[in-house]
């Protein structure tokens, strides 16, 4: 299982992990790219945006695509929506070939949820979980109540750390939390409550609490063979 860490550009160099996690309405600054570019030879996985909520431009996050290059693309979605969800990814999946793409479940309960899955597993080749999923239910307890089958990742953590672990089988998992957590000068066994959203321009960020942070949550991945 692979565990990438989602950081401010001032400390991804405190990240590097065999899987990368970037955002295309980021791309625009140079630093944050050029990072991402050098990151050859990783899973690379682009996403659209970290911000709430997520309004898509599908032709400006292609564009992006074609820059960037990366292993994987998540495919746009609503949240809480499977069938806004569903129209979204077909119309973009009309742009364009795409490379490993990742369709992100949503709904706002099991039945919904189920509809998206039966879609995204014709169209997508690995389900992605979003932390908002949490709300509905456990996602190791979504992935067994609706037949979940092959590579999922977790898209963030919601609340706990130590427990929303994907299971063994997983791509694996992409987070902030430890970063957020040392933005609020916090340790990993300090995860309550759910630190505030990631700022992507931020500084003076503790970075022995950074590094030591980051360390751990890798170990505690680390224990999901």
């Amino acid at each position: 299982m692979l565990t990438g860490i989602i950081a401010p550009v001032a400390y991804l160099k405190h990240c590097s992990s065999p899987l990368c996690y970037c955002y295309a309405d980021m791309l625009n600054d140079a630093t944050y790219f050029k990072y991402y570019l050098g990151n050859r030879g990783v899973t690379l996985i682009l996403d659209y945006s970290a911000k709430l909520p997520r309004k898509v431009d599908i032709y400006h996050y292609h564009y992006q695509i074609q820059r960037l290059k990366p292993t994987a693309v998540v495919l746009p979605s609503v949240d809480y929506s499977a069938l806004r969800t569903i129209d979204l990814v077909r119309e973009f999946l009309g742009l364009g070939s795409y490379p490993m793409t990742i369709g992100t479940l949503q709904g706002n309960d099991l039945e919904s949820l189920d509809e998206c899955y039966s879609f995204l597993k014709e169209h997508c080749d690995i389900i992605g979980l979003p932390s908002p999923l949490e709300i509905i239910a456990r996602r190791d307890e979504i992935i067994r109540d609706i037949g979940i089958t092959g590579k999922v990742l977790y898209i963030e953590v919601y609340a706990n750390p130590f427990e929303e672990v994907p299971p063994k089988d997983s791509l694996g998992v992409c987070t902030s939390y430890p970063l957020r957590l040392a933005s609020e000068w916090r340790k990993l066994s300090d995860y309550k409550p759910t630190p505030k959203p990631l700022d992507f321009h931020a500084n003076g960020l503790p970075e022995g609490l950074v590094v030591q942070n980051v360390r751990e949550y890798k170990e505690v991945l680390s224990y999901v063979k």
